[in-house]
């Protein structure tokens, strides 16, 4: 769909912000008409006013009189008058295309678009989580009936993952964060079934990184082994297939990125490029096919556009400055954390190197990320600025209270969310769960692109003490709903030691004003 511009956006901000009503929703699917007074109006064509338009309406007949009302009857391609909406059916869509083959390179895909979906549906769910894999030893990775030291004090915790302490000596908040990623996990299993009963399950999961703590997945990068060896791999059993179930979540697919603790947290040679890899697993759920990537999704009466990038430059300096946060630390490449002892390189390769991709030294990891964002900058800038579809979402690690970037290649999040219209921004890295719209808190004011951060997953403690009740932001999960017309975000708590079912926010989105396509076309973006 083309975006609106000019004067017809004031008309597309009330119809959609619900000015001067009661704040409830102001719909969910296309309108079909336009009740409008114009005295001396004949009956005739008429210009498709903003509601219309953003329903795919692109012909107009207006009624006639002063209580005539503006029709639909036409719509643009690919969506078809059904009485007076436009629609799509998916039956009447290309088929998608099939999903490519296990790649020779973790890279090989990078800046691909994965085979679109779409769903006969005008109104959809789907959840939001981050920085969820909890910790199952320390040694193998491996979670036994003996690895969690908290499983003395509660034995229903034997074999189960725990977080990862990271209060700096501050105690934890007995026995809530023992088991925060259990809780949450918990929480989105009862809301599947909820929306079950609703006809409404959610049709997928945005994760945003942080999958695997201490350090990723706990393999070297460059570990010789058959890429599909990793289909086997404890952690993915363990931390994720067993603590989201398909019986209990459905089989629905996990749209993933990687955060900084999946290259290694301090290092970048762990086995970051497993975790893409995975996602050949026949017949699998993750779905991370490149470092960055972007998928489209088409619904009854919208459609919407994904991009998922890797923002992990944001975790790398100079190789002999901060040791316990620098992915690109001279120490621990190999080193502290990442001993080539426990995570050996393939027989006569240097341990310091991810051969099939890099980075080759610490020295050349800073580089390297570099280049990673400098590429991945130009593609998204440039694709998202031309997306023609009805919402803008990106998925990423760090909130966009953080610049990534140097020099040429410096993103600044408000400008390219104003400039191409981005509608929402799904992050974690910060151990919390905090919505922003409209208002310039959080570090970042992005005006009317709404974000989130959602990196309460349980994987490691949260930045606040959680709270035994469970009415806290420390740990949890997003329930998102989207139409054409709103889009719906209920943070949802962890549910403290009773379980409950507490929804500490709901927010409704509108979409962003934005210029049109062939506008864009036109301007200059600024980065």
């Amino acid at each position: 769909m083309k975006k609106v511009a000019g004067a017809a956006l004031c008309v597309l901000a009330l119809t959609l912000a619900g000015c001067g009503n009661d704040g409830t929703s102001p719909g969910t699917g296309t309108t079909s008409s336009t009740t409008t007074t114009h005295p001396n109006q004949p009956a005739g064509p008429i210009d498709c006013p903003a509601d219309l338009k953003r329903g795919h309406c692109t012909k107009c007949y207006y009624t006639g009189g002063a209580s005539g009302e503006t029709q639909c009857q036409g719509c643009s391609d690919p969506y078809k008058l059904n009485g007076q909406a436009c629609t799509v059916s998916c039956s009447d869509m290309p088929a998608p295309a099939a999903k490519p083959g296990m790649p020779d390179s973790a890279m090989a895909y990078n800046g691909m678009t994965w085979p679109s979906l779409c769903f006969d549906e005008d109104e959809i769910h789907f959840f939001t989580v981050g920085d969820w894999g909890g910790v199952c030893s320390w040694t193998d990775g491996k979670c036994t009936d003996s690895s969690n030291p908290y499983a003395a004090k509660q034995p229903d915790l034997k074999g189960k993952p725990w977080p990862m302490p990271n209060r700096h000596g501050a105690p934890l908040q007995e026995p809530i964060d023992w088991m925060a990623q259990g809780l949450v996990a918990d929480r989105m299993k009862e809301k599947v079934a909820e929306l079950k009963k609703e006809g409404k399950a959610p049709k997928f999961i945005l994760n945003v990184g942080d999958n695997f703590y201490p350090g990723g997945v706990d393999t070297h990068c460059d570990n010789g082994s058959p890429h599909d060896a990793v289909f086997t791999q404890s952690q993915f059993s363990q931390i994720f297939e067993q603590v989201y179930p398909v019986q209990d979540l459905g089989n629905i697919e996990w749209w993933s990125v990687l955060g900084n603790h999946d290259y290694g947290g301090v290092c970048y040679i762990k086995g970051w490029d497993q975790q893409i890899f995975y996602t050949f697993k026949p017949d699998g759920r993750w779905v991370m096919p490149a470092q960055y990537w972007h998928r489209k999704v088409q619904f009854q009466t919208f459609s919407v556009d994904f991009w998922f990038l890797d923002t992990n430059i944001l975790d790398t300096q100079n190789p002999a400055d901060n040791p316990d946060h620098n992915l690109c630390s001279a120490r621990s490449n190999p080193g502290l954390h990442c001993e080539n002892t426990r995570y050996p390189a393939s027989n006569g390769s240097d341990p310091a190197t991810c051969s099939a991709t890099g980075p080759t030294s610490p020295d050349d990891c800073v580089k390297w990320f570099e280049k990673l964002w400098a590429d991945q900058k130009t593609w998204f800038t440039a694709a998202v600025a031309k997306s023609d579809a009805d919402w803008q979402i990106v998925v990423m690690h760090h909130p966009p209270s953080y610049t990534p970037g140097r020099g040429a290649s410096v993103l600044h999040w408000a400008d390219i969310a104003r400039s191409a219209g981005i509608d929402l921004i799904v992050s974690g890295h910060k151990h919390e769960q905090k919505v922003y719209y409209q208002r310039a808190t959080g570090g970042a004011d992005l005006e009317d692109t709404a974000w989130v951060i959602t990196g309460g997953g349980g994987g490691v403690t949260a930045e606040m003490l959680p709270t035994s009740s469970g009415y806290d932001d420390a740990y949890g999960f997003m329930d998102m709903s989207i139409s054409l017309n709103e889009l719906e975000i209920a943070a949802i708590s962890h549910g403290g030691v009773n379980g409950k079912y507490i929804e500490r926010s709901r927010t409704k989105v509108a979409p962003r004003l934005k210029p049109s396509v062939d506008a864009v076309d036109d301007m200059e973006i600024t980065v």
